[in-house]
């Protein structure tokens, strides 16, 4: 296809895989570019995936070993590299500098460079070769903060959630960078914006359709206190609880011996999860950005808990915010649960709050931006 003179064959749509959002996003695009241009090349890279396989796994655990060993460390980097300016730049010249292998390897994968870079990671438009500085960059916000990270190399488009930034925000950032930003939304599998009754979905699922149903989550790894929740909530014979532990198997394995009852369900890893937020009248989860953005787009009112410094707390405190969601723990649950199934609570009224950031038109948005943008000018002397 052809865009001011230049034709568009390949899209290049780069992650990075630390957590499942970022990957998600990708994916969500990829089948939006089939759908909407199925005879476009569209290649997606998780770049963490170019580093050296002995280094790769020890970079992951690293990552989520900090996340879960020394929160208030990565909380200090986090919030370090987004208030002071010397070290974000410093953190951005590291990633480049470390990033060789990456932009080795991707030169070495595409010769010829794309026509287009989409990247749902921030590290993205820090890690491509050189020699594709010209080529045009989408950046896609896959959580609920603008760090800064994103502007230490400015990408040509930035789509970001709704209702992130105020207007006043949204026009001194486009003036200060020179970048487009646009309100998209995140994208996600277009199976969460379907209109499924909660009727319909329990009875596809065997769940009673007169009861009410909560949904409890720990995110792909089953993180957080979900033993200790499930404790505080199994006296509640009267509401269905589905405990979803994503692939760990150790936690399915311990809820499944100790919770043997009618209204408690354990499932392992699942993958009609939009099927069971329509089930939902309410989710207990960890603010992960990919599961929140899914839980918006099903208007399902949620408790938090346990978010993790930096991202998730940012996300908890969009939540929050727009007031569709409270922080919980285990001392606390029971006390909210009550209150929030009883006659007097409005749970509809929830609902309708989530009408403005609801975004089912995100990836098919950032998918016609990238390929009408026009192309950067670059200026010479």
């Amino acid at each position: 296809m052809q865009r001011g003179g230049i034709a568009i064959e390949r899209i290049l749509l780069l992650s990075m895989g630390f957590g499942t959002g970022h990957n998600a996003a990708a994916k969500a695009l990829e089948c939006q570019f089939a759908k909407q241009r199925p005879h476009l090349s569209v290649e997606v890279v998780d770049l963490l995936k170019l580093i050296p396989g002995s280094f790769h796994p020890l970079l992951q655990s690293g990552y989520q070993g900090m996340l879960n060993k020394f929160p208030t460390l990565y909380h200090y980097l986090y919030d370090w590299t987004h208030h002071n300016k010397i070290i974000r730049y410093v953190s951005s010249e590291m990633i480049e500098k470390m990033g060789w292998t990456i932009r080795k390897k991707l030169s070495q994968l595409f010769p010829d460079e794309p026509a287009r870079i989409v990247t749902t990671h921030p590290f993205g438009t820090l890690l491509c070769p050189a020699d594709w500085e010209n080529v045009l960059t989408v950046g896609v916000v896959t959580d609920y903060e603008l760090h800064p990270i994103w502007l230490a190399r400015v990408p040509d488009v930035l789509c970001v959630p709704k209702q992130l930034l105020r207007r006043g925000d949204l026009e001194r950032i486009q003036w200060k960078t020179g970048l487009k930003l646009l309100e998209t939304g995140i994208p996600i599998n277009p199976a969460f914006y379907e209109e499924v009754s909660a009727l319909e979905a329990r009875l596809q699922l065997g769940l009673d359709p007169n009861r009410p149903v909560v949904l409890i989550m720990g995110g792909g790894t089953g993180l957080g206190p979900l033993e200790q929740i499930v404790e505080e909530l199994k006296g509640f014979t009267w509401i269905q609880f589905v405990v979803l532990t994503g692939k760990n198997h150790n936690l399915y394995q311990r809820l499944k011996k100790k919770h043997d009852c009618p209204h408690i369900l354990i499932e392992a890893f699942r993958r009609d999860v939009a099927l069971f937020m329509s089930a939902a009248d309410l989710l207990v989860t960890k603010p992960g950005g990919l599961t929140i953005s899914e839980a918006i787009a099903k208007r399902l009112p949620m408790f938090l808990f346990e978010a993790f410094p930096g991202q998730e707390e940012a996300n908890q405190q969009y939540l929050l915010h727009h007031r569709v969601a409270m922080i919980t723990r285990p001392s606390t649950i029971r006390i909210q649960i009550e209150k929030f199934f009883s006659p007097g609570f409005n749970r509809q009224r929830i609902r309708e709050r989530f009408t403005p950031l609801l975004s089912p038109g995100a990836s098919r948005r950032i998918v016609r931006e990238t390929l009408t943008a026009k192309e950067p000018v670059v200026q010479t002397l």
